[in-house]
Order: structure tokens, then sequence, then C-alpha cells
């Protein structure tokens, strides 16, 4: 069977590989962690979706404060027998 034009699947896997390039580009400038998180946030101020860009935008600013709670881990190991 012939497949004529680009399928769902892969309009997403180039979307997705154009991302990953874009992130590349910006890690070979030596950006810093709050760098990263500013370009993040910059870049979350963009979002057409208002709650997302809320939320993502709340989270920076979590950071900044250091208020952001971060899930705490009770260290316990499941180990099969």
């Amino acid at each position: 069977m012939k497949k004529y034009g680009e399928t769902s699947t892969d309009k997403w896997a180039r979307e997705m590989t154009k991302s990953r390039e874009i992130v590349s580009e910006i890690m070979s400038f030596g950006v810093s962690q709050a760098q990263v998180s500013q370009i993040i946030n910059l870049l979350a101020l963009e979002l057409e979706d208002r709650d997302a860009m809320l939320s993502f935008t709340n989270v920076y600013k979590s950071l900044q404060e250091g208020t952001l709670e971060t899930p705490t881990s009770t260290g316990k190991i499941i180990l099969d027998s």
C-alpha cells in the first residue's frame, strides 16, 4: 500500500526532531542551569494555552523563591525474593 503525503505520526516525529535540534543548538552555547531555567520560563510565556503558561511560570516563580515543594521519597526499595 502506497502512502501519499505525511501521516500524523510522520508530522509528530518531524516536529519532535526539530524541537530536539533547537534544544541542542541552545545547549551548544554553554548555558548555565539558571539560564536554561530562564529560557524555559520565557518559552512558557509564548504558549497559547493560558493555563499551561500559568502552570509553567508558577513553577518557575516557586523555584526562584525557593518555595517549590518536591515530593519526598521514603527510600524504601522493593526487592523480589
